[in-house]
């Protein structure tokens, strides 16, 4: 039986100093679950315009479905200005007010094995209320991704985020502020208590870790290649870490599986993984 997922949240065109590719945290998500077989959708909002249909096409190229894609009659589709320094670290320029600020959301929620979301959609009310919405009705794994980007999140998109989410991701520099807003010491254990059953910290070159409600934890090595740019490279985690988790896989196998797949990003142009001539996942 085909895994479902919804992701939530933005969908926008990454604008470089040398090209613009279609990307969005939650876009990523759902290209990469699709590539692993899943039914991925994603639930977003684009403007009537000639990126938001570029958008479209490419989500359909990666076997996406765009069925809860809504298009704005008078916002445009969203973007951003990224910089990479020598290291291939992206610096990010949100701009808005955009489409995906004004996400509506399916009603009622489609059956899903996973809902994916973090909290740049949390910037603005409307989409906020609708992301709340898809969470009081998930039945699913609920995955959430830190993913701060100043000055787009507040502590209610944090408390938000941690208190919602059945699996947390968090980077190494995003845990100590997350660890702040909620009361914790800075160790990934303790927001297990606080509501996600699962809590994976990602480290970059220097792997990942993943910490269980139960005391156990594990970790993983990284991975010594050459870095093109690492733009999408915690999407392609996130994904492989759903997929080992909603499969009952063992903890150290889903965390090497979820590495693997940022390897295979940071060593390309772009965070999306090769596209699905299969189509969407029937």
């Amino acid at each position: 039986m085909t895994l479902r997922a919804l992701t939530f949240g933005e969908a926008l065109i990454d604008e470089f100093e040398d090209r613009r590719i279609v990307a969005g945290a939650p876009l990523h998500v759902a290209a990469h679950l699709a590539a692993l077989g899943w039914g991925a959708a994603l639930v977003s909002r684009v403007g009537d315009d000639e990126d938001g249909r570029w958008l479209q096409a490419t989500l359909e190229e990666h076997g996406v479905d765009t069925r809860h894609l809504e298009t704005d009659p008078t916002l445009p589709t969203g973007t951003v200005t990224v910089g990479l320094d020598d290291r291939g670290v992206p610096a990010f320029t949100v701009h808005g007010p955009v489409a995906w600020d004004v996400i509506e959301g399916p009603d009622p929620v489609p059956a899903h094995d996973a809902l994916c979301f973090g909290t740049l959609p949390m910037r603005d009310a409307r989409s906020r209320a609708a992301l709340e919405r898809l969470l009081a009705s998930s039945t699913g794994l609920r995955a959430g991704d830190a993913n701060l980007r100043d000055p787009h999140w507040d502590e209610g998109a944090v408390r938000l985020l941690v208190t919602r989410s059945d699996l947390l991701k968090v980077s190494d520099t995003e845990l100590p502020i997350v660890s702040r807003v909620m009361g914790t010491t800075g160790d990934p254990a303790d927001l297990t208590l606080l509501g996600p059953e699962w809590v994976c910290v990602t480290r970059g070159r220097d792997g990942a870790s993943l910490h269980h409600r139960s005391g156990t934890s594990w970790e993983v090595t990284g991975h010594d290649v050459e870095v093109v740019d690492t733009v999408g490279a915690g999407d392609a985690f996130l994904a492989g870490i759903v997929d080992g988790i909603v499969r009952s896989l063992p903890p150290t196998e889903a965390l090497g599986k979820a590495a693997e797949l940022a390897v295979s990003v940071v060593q390309q142009r772009g965070g999306l993984p090769e596209p699905n001539t299969a189509g969407p996942a029937s």
